[in-house]
């Protein structure tokens, strides 16, 4: 195969990836898949023409991780939180849905940008530390471990890329900081790459879609779910994780996917108890086969 063939399938591959990705991303030039050590100029200042034009009119994605660190910036609930700055997208392939920064319906802009760039830096989503590089994960159905790659995003409008900074994909990751994004996100990332690799003839159902997001959105309503119910009769949860899960909102939600990973995928993360797995053997048992009549018929 030649180097340009192999350039144009990898492209042609690429391209099928990004279809659930935000629009900044599935607007790429060219995209071609990038290690972590390959370089691209870039480097983006208020001093730059373009300052804050990527700001507006796009789809970002939040990541629990992110709504974490900005709830806790802005000092909101869940609820305040969700119903100020967020909006459900279900995701085209896979059909899970994901909350999106809802922007101004009159300007088109980031609620969180200002003319001096964005008031929660420091606490900004993943996807906006990543900018102008995109990440992605493929799961290869004859692989154990999904496979992790970049590719560079160059729109019109944004100038940065005429810059002289020279960066390493591995250099930019640590100076925006997103590795321990990637990181708390893990299990997020999983449960929506393996979803996906079912194909688009499995439909997702909506107390798996009602799980996943609240999940993804909400530790408190989770937190009720495995506390108030009989989820810890019915699952293996050790002493010390019990107690971090109720304390803290990133153990929650790791342990949350965990357990979405299992039901799902059978990962054993979480494990059914002995006692509820027989029991509920016996009840399947118990149940008259159609057509049958049932006890005291």
């Amino acid at each position: 195969m030649s180097d340009y063939q192999e350039d144009r399938n990898k492209a042609l591959e690429l391209d099928e990836e990004l279809r659930d990705l935000p629009r900044e991303v599935r607007n790429v030039l060219h995209p071609v898949r990038m290690t972590s050590k390959e370089h691209f100029h870039f480097r983006c200042h208020p001093g730059i023409d373009c300052f804050n034009a990527c700001c507006r009119n796009i789809e970002i994605i939040l990541t629990p991780y992110d709504l974490i660190r900005i709830r806790r910036r802005l000092n909101l609930d869940v609820e305040s939180f969700l119903y100020q700055y967020a909006t459900p997208f279900t995701l085209t392939k896979g059909q899970l849905p994901v909350p999106l920064i809802r922007m101004d319906p009159e300007t088109g802009q980031c609620p969180f940008n200002t003319p001096e760039g964005c008031r929660i830096y420091t606490d900004r989503p993943v996807a906006c530390r990543y900018y102008p590089i995109g990440m992605a994960l493929m799961h290869k159905q004859q692989a154990t471990n999904e496979e992790e790659f970049y590719f560079l995003i160059k729109e019109d409008f944004c100038h940065g890329h005429r810059e002289s900074k020279d960066w390493s994909i591995q250099e930019w990751r640590a100076d925006q900081g997103s590795d321990g994004y990637d990181e708390q996100n893990r299990g997020w990332m999983e449960v929506i790459l393996k979803r996906r690799s079912a194909g688009d003839t499995v439909a997702t159902s909506t107390q798996l879609s009602e799980f996943f997001y609240m999940a993804s959105t909400n530790p408190d309503a989770f937190r009720r779910f495995v506390f108030d119910s009989s989820f810890l009769k019915r699952f293996q949860v050790d002493p010390d994780t019990e107690r971090k899960i109720r304390e803290d909102d990133q153990a929650l939600t790791e342990f949350a996917f965990a357990w979405l990973k299992s039901i799902l995928f059978g990962d054993q993360e979480v494990k059914v108890k002995p006692d509820a797995m027989n029991e509920l053997k016996k009840r399947k048992a118990a149940k008259p086969v159609a057509g049958e009549a049932s006890e005291g018929e």
